[in-house]
């Protein structure tokens, strides 16, 4: 805290300053700023859209990404990832980080005012019920295994992006997400989520929960449908109203998880 003094003035007046820190920094982040230092510093290999590219990873829709904390993204951009061509980005300094950071939040539909409008207890009957979403997907150790744990999946996501999920689940499939229809020598045909793949060998999961190894040589036909298992009928089959009510189920499921325990969680503790 630094105090100034003037003088020549009927009696002296002392100004207060408080010294922004870097923390405060990557909260007033500007994303209009982002977007031009994201285009100009990262888009070229995570993609404009933050989705992937051929040299770097998907940071928008990934879960590992958009659950940092936003100290924790901008420790990556500040200081890189060794071993993974990632980086470091230091040279932006903190008011530049803190803008990237903004518009990565952006991307990945985060906003830290979502207020939950649909009736979280009907949304809970049909995401275990009628929807059959627990079929593939969990919550709060309830549920499938087939898709991804959606616990904390709404967490501070604008109710919009989790509707445009569930209705348009083409747009985006996430890694270990594509299903994969193969056909045997025998003729038969399998279909199952693309799990592991190299040169030789593709591993998939099939619906039963098995995880099967084919080598590719001994193949028929591999094809990559690059869609999930998620419906993608929902926007039809169920009514405005019950989207609603399963998306503010997912953001009240989001809500009760204890922060704290989160972080320890992604610390492996």
């Amino acid at each position: 805290m630094k105090r100034v003094r003037f003088k020549g003035i009927g009696r002296s007046i002392f100004l207060m300053f408080v010294v922004t820190t870097p923390a405060q920094l990557i909260a007033q982040g500007d994303a209009t700023a982002g977007a031009k230092t994201f285009s100009t510093n990262c888009s070229g290999c995570h993609g404009s859209d933050g989705r992937g590219g051929e040299r770097a990873p998907n940071i928008a829709t990934a879960r590992n990404i958009s659950s940092l904390a936003e100290k924790d993204l901008s420790n990556i951009v500040r200081n890189g990832v060794t071993g993974s061509g990632m980086p470091s980005f230091s040279f932006l300094g903190d008011k530049g980080i803190a803008d990237v950071v903004a518009y990565l939040r952006v991307l990945q539909g985060k906003t830290s005012d979502a207020k939950i409008t649909g009736n979280p207890e009907a949304g809970h009957a049909l995401f275990f019920g009628q929807a059959g979403c627990s079929t593939c997907h969990m919550v709060s150790g309830l549920g499938g295994f087939m898709a991804s744990d959606l616990t904390d999946y709404a967490s501070g996501i604008a109710p919009t992006a989790i509707y445009k999920a569930i209705v348009e689940p083409a747009e985006v499939v996430p890694a270990g997400s594509q299903v994969v229809e193969l056909v045997a020598a025998s003729g038969l045909k399998i279909t199952g989520i693309l799990r592991s793949e190299d040169n030789f060998n593709v591993i998939i999961q099939t619906r039963d929960g098995r995880f099967q190894r084919y080598a590719k040589s001994s193949l028929k036909k591999l094809d990559y449908t690059g869609r999930s298992l998620m419906p993608i009928d929902y926007k039809t089959r169920l009514s405005a109203e019950q989207l609603n009510d399963i998306v503010g189920y997912l953001m009240r499921s989001a809500s009760t998880i204890d922060p704290a325990n989160q972080k320890k969680k992604r610390r492996g503790e």
